[in-house]
Parts: structure tokens; C-alpha cells; sequence
């Protein structure tokens, strides 16, 4: 029977998968805020990328592990009381873009895998996800585009739900909540422009 991976082990391998995606993220102009948490702000909006392990929350360690990233797009005038994840989340991804074969999954103890998995990060970072976000980076294409169907899965012409379309328009014409935008910038955990 293999060995199981210890805790600290898991724990160096997503340290090193997060230093990748810090290496991939910086370029882009995104900031690391929380431990798991990228995002990159604009004038009206924030886009936010979360890295995290699958079965994060599951008390028993594995020697699989696999990495998830999920987007998203934050209107800062928006009354929404989190994150909504309205970007490419890998799991799509792989469901969607099957002939890419992403693989994002490595073996911590015997390290089968992790440079690959490595490498298609940062494939998916440069060719599905930094895309989507330059496709989105100016108010008007998110005003433009339809709005986001939660249900239909990787949506790649697509951001906002039609609640934040209207908090971007009204933010625009009329200006900003000041309560609205500290609410955002708490939830992103960056700190208001001085």
C-alpha cells in the first residue's frame, strides 16, 4: 500500500502551484490579497482569480491533488454579499474543452505529474483565462455582452448576471455607492485608493 502524503507535503505542493500562478497572475497586473485569492483592479470593476485545492475542505490528505482555479468579475457598485465565481472555473473547462486535456492534477508523494500539471496551468492561465478577462477589461463589453446564465456552465461570451449589468450601468451614469465599493474592496481584501 503507498504511502500517504503528510500534510506538509500537500502543503509545499500548493505553495509551489500558487508561486506558479503568482508567476503567471504578476504580469497581468493581479495582486496576491488573501492566500488564495488574485485580483486585479480597475476604475468600476475587479477581476478575481481563487486557486484552491479539490476536497479542500475534506479532513482526510490524499496523495492526488488536484487545482482548481475560479474567476470572476466584481462590479464594485454591486450589492451582491460575495464573490460571485461569473468566469472560468477549470472544472468547465475540462467538461467544455475536453481535446485541450488540461491536466491538473499531480501525485504529491511521488511528484508524478506536478511539472505537467504545472504546465497546463499555465496554459489554461494564457489561453483561456487571461483572454476572457482582456475580452471583459472595459465597462462597456460587460454591458454589451449577454448576461451570465449560472446554470449553462463555461460561459466564454459572458460575465456579468443582469443584476450586476445594471449596479455597472447605474455606477457609471450616476457614480458609485461609497458603501457599496468599501463592501467590494473588503470582500477582495484590498485596501480603498488613498
Amino acid at each position: 500500500m503507498p504511502e500517504l502524503a503528510s500534510l506538509g507535503d500537500v502543503n509545499a505542493a500548493l505553495a509551489r502551484a500558487h508561486a506558479g500562478v503568482d508567476a503567471l497572475l504578476a504580469p497581468a497586473g493581479f495582486e496576491r490579497t488573501r492566500k488564495t485569492l488574485w485580483v486585479q483592479r480597475r476604475a468600476d470593476t475587479a477581476a478575481f482569480v481563487f486557486v484552491q485545492r479539490d476536497g479542500a475542505g475534506r479532513a482526510r490528505i490524499r496523495n492526488t491533488v488536484e487545482i482548481q482555479l475560479q474567476a470572476g468579475i466584481r462590479v464594485l457598485d454591486s450589492d451582491f454579499p460575495a464573490l460571485a465565481l461569473n468566469g472560468p472555473d477549470t472544472r468547465d473547462a475540462l467538461l467544455v474543452l475536453r481535446d485541450a486535456r488540461f491536466h491538473l492534477r499531480f501525485n504529491v508523494a511521488s511528484g508524478d505529474g506536478e511539472a505537467r500539471c504545472h504546465a497546463d496551468l499555465a496554459r489554461y492561465v494564457t489561453t483561456i483565462l487571461l483572454p476572457w478577462f482582456e475580452r471583459f477589461a472595459e465597462p462597456s463589453a460587460l454591458l454589451q455582452a449577454p448576461a451570465r446564465d449560472p446554470t449553462a456552465g463555461l460561459q466564454q461570451h459572458a460575465a456579468l448576471s443582469a443584476q450586476d449589468q445594471a449596479c455597472l450601468a447605474h455606477a457609471l451614469q450616476q457614480g458609485a455607492d461609497p458603501a457599496r465599493v468599501a463592501a467590494s474592496l473588503a470582500l477582495l481584501a484590498i485596501k480603498p485608493r488613498g
